[in-house]
């Protein structure tokens, strides 16, 4: 079971870590702190740390209850961002997670690493500066992600795993027209592998595919899983060597879709057989506890048949978006998929 990231059932890091280690014994392959707190709502509180920078200025203010509803900066004449503008605090959130796992006498180890999760360098300048500022903006991002990789690197080498969150990506490709998306999904693949690249060598990583998730909804849904495959594959053909790719998760629905049952949506998939390599777990994001049992069943078993090898499996997000309640029964859903 892949645990993409928040984990709102409980209240803080030491919670959700000693749960994992006592409970999911087994279970996971990796361990998160599951982002409580404001962490739950992903990117939201590193945008809002920006009000406290004078190389900015405030263009819109938001209540983050969906996309277009969100806080908006520009930079002032004559300045430009540099990666000390952002307040992103990866390294530190990782750092407070070690220690936890430290006093639980459970530290991550290469075996069962730490989940650090890096959000997109894109959706941070979308979301913050808007479409039109990302050119001037999207750099400084990620250099400033890459200072936290670095940080966290070597702090703990590889007793972690870093997740990379790629919304934009997605659903850019999701919503281009077929005939183009293999030539898009390998220029949207560029920066991101160059963030790969700028990592330390030896650092381990994972690609979490998403079709976003605020207020548990979707920025786009998928009409088949045709746009998981290019982008993986632009990112699978052109990986840096030195950086290890361990994971891909991949969303087969957004929100609070549940993913659908019929096979022609997921026979896209079939070309990553041969593509990916057997130590690259592929991860399903299927599980939701909303659907059936027995179609939740079908969906897996479609889902291996056509990928020739069996998957982790997930949700299609992090569980930040659901009540307490809902994330617990998610989790219980993936559990009875384990244990079919």
């Amino acid at each position: 079971m892949h645990l993409v990231g928040s984990l709102p059932q409980f209240h803080d890091a030491e919670q959700a870590l000693a749960w994992q280690v006592h409970e999911l014994s087994g279970r996971v392959r990796r361990l998160t702190g599951g982002e409580t707190g404001d962490r739950s709502r992903w990117i939201v509180p590193i945008v809002q740390r920006l009000a406290g920078q004078p190389v900015l200025r405030r263009t819109r203010s938001g209540e983050w209850s969906g996309y277009d509803d969100v806080d908006r900066f520009a930079l002032r004449r004559g300045r430009r961002l540099l990666p000390q503008h952002l307040d992103l605090r990866i390294a530190q959130n990782a750092e407070e997670e070690l220690r936890v796992l430290s006093g639980l006498q459970h530290p991550a180890t290469p075996d069962l690493p730490l989940q650090v999760c890096v959000p997109g360098h894109l959706d941070v300048a979308l979301f913050a500066f808007g479409l039109v500022a990302v050119p001037r903006t999207a750099g400084a991002v990620r250099r400033a992600l890459g200072r936290e990789i670095a940080a966290t690197f070597a702090r703990a080498g590889r007793a972690v795993v870093f997740q990379l969150e790629l919304p934009a990506e997605l659903v850019a490709l999701a919503a281009a027209p077929a005939p183009l998306r293999g030539a898009l999904a390998r220029v949207l693949a560029r920066p991101v592998l160059r963030q790969v690249a700028e990592a330390p060598a030896g650092t381990r990583f994972g690609v979490h595919l998403c079709l976003g998730d605020l207020g548990h909804r979707a920025l786009r849904q998928l009409t088949s899983t045709a746009p998981l495959v290019c982008l993986t594959a632009a990112l699978v053909r052109a990986w840096p060597a030195g950086r290890s790719l361990e994971f891909v998760h991949l969303p087969l629905s957004g929100g609070e879709a549940p993913p659908p049952v019929d096979p022609a949506f997921h026979a896209p998939l079939r070309a990553l057989r041969g593509l990916v390599p057997e130590h690259v777990q592929l991860v399903a994001g299927l599980v939701h506890e909303e659907q059936a049992e027995q179609d939740q069943d079908r969906v897996l078993a479609v889902v291996e048949e056509v990928l020739g090898r069996r998957v982790d499996v997930a949700t299609s997000c992090g569980l930040g978006r659901r009540s307490p309640a809902a994330a617990a029964a998610a989790v219980r859903a993936s559990l009875r998929l384990l244990d079919r």
